[in-house]
């Protein structure tokens, strides 16, 4: 029996169905109902900025979302979202895990401080690599280990909460597998706990390519009844054209989920959400997880973000995270009445240059 099939085998087992149930039943959530009459001008969301916290049960795991979740529910907030590899605390199920991860990540710390110093000797810039991001063979076999067994669980424990809670949530995204081949995937559940779709990530990391991940090719819209949302994850906004394609196919939001695998550094976390919102005028509500994995240090403001001048300080920003790291739940009420507003106002949003446009699509895509 290979590796693969002992990791699912014991995933299985740690994760059950009926396990999960149990625990939520245990909760006593109080059920609330705050979507009977909704109010397009004063849509409240909630945005996820969370450390990773390695857990010994999946019981602390439905703990850990549903300190969040209830939370938001006491803001009144519509929609809850959780951020890219919402999985990560689950490895702590691993047998061994928890010391050989403190062992990685010091190791790698003190790599980190060593570049740092050498940089500030002889002014190089190089990048350390972990241990464990080296090892992208043994990184494809866990994920392909874990996916199905996590994706269940994920899935049920979101499905619950959504329902106990009477709120829509963003899962957060997790490892999809079908047949052999992975993926980066996140779903949406409404606040009858029905799963309302999954969307795959579009633009790869150069690390998960390495791991074997593979990217997807479309995105969906879903209408909700405080507007139509898309979910794209991560790297998906660095590139103007998911977003270009978000206001095409009619979205008024973008979930983004985020988990960035670098150190904090504001213009580099500029090339994201931030102006792909000023450019498309869509409202952008992304989640971060931060913290140390394996060696992988990810960091990340969680953000609410509208066009410039629908904000109160000309600055894009209607609610930010105080700091890259740690534990924060974000709201921020947003207005669809408003944006249509804006939209209609803006003098050169949505000009397009078709023939320049179809030169730049074939000389990029390689398009005939």
């Amino acid at each position: 029996m290979d590796i693969e099939v002992l990791i699912e085998k014991w995933f299985n087992k740690k994760i059950s169905l009926e396990r999960i149930e149990k625990h939520c039943q245990q909760l006593r959530i109080k059920r609330r109902r705050i979507l009977e009459n909704i109010d397009l001008e004063n849509i409240r969301v909630s945005c996820v900025q969370r450390q990773i916290h390695p857990v010994n049960s999946i019981e602390r795991y439905i703990d850990l979302l549903c300190g969040f979740v209830g939370q938001a529910a006491k803001n009144n907030s519509y929609l809850i979202i959780f951020p890219e590899y919402n999985f990560f605390d689950l490895f702590g199920l691993i047998p061994g895990f928890c010391c050989l991860n403190q062992i990685l990540n010091k190791r790698a710390i003190k790599a980190k401080d060593r570049e740092k110093y050498r940089e500030k000797e002889i002014g190089e810039d190089r990048e350390e690599k972990s241990d464990l991001k080296e090892n992208n063979h043994f990184l494809t076999t866990v994920f392909k280990g874990v996916a199905k067994p996590i994706e269940a669980g994920i899935k049920r424990i979101v499905s619950l909460l959504a329902k106990e809670y009477g709120i829509y949530i963003y899962s957060g995204s997790y490892i999809l597998k079908e047949k052999e081949e992975i993926y980066n995937a996140g779903s949406l559940f409404d606040p009858e706990g029905n799963l309302i779709g999954t969307q795959k990530k579009m633009h790869l990391t150069d690390f998960e390519v390495k791991i074997g991940i593979r990217r997807a090719s479309k995105m969906e819209v879903y209408s909700l009844p405080f507007g139509k949302v898309v979910c794209p994850i991560c790297m998906d906004a660095t590139y103007f054209e998911t977003f270009r394609i978000a206001r095409e196919i009619g979205a008024d939001m973008v979930i983004l989920p985020i988990a960035n695998l670098e150190e904090y550094n504001l213009w580099k976390a500029l090339r994201g959400i931030w102006p792909r919102v000023q450019e498309s005028y869509l409202y952008g509500l992304k989640s971060s997880l931060n913290g140390w994995i394996a060696g992988m240090h990810f960091t990340g403001k969680a953000g609410i973000f509208a066009p410039l001048l629908m904000t109160e300080g000309k600055d894009g920003i209607l609610s930010l995270s105080p700091s890259y790291e740690g534990n924060h739940l974000i709201t921020a009420d947003v207005n669809l009445k408003k944006l249509y507003e804006a939209r209609e106002k803006a003098e050169y949003q949505e000009d397009k240059n078709a023939e320049f446009e179809e030169k730049y699509i074939e000389k990029t895509y390689g398009i005939n």
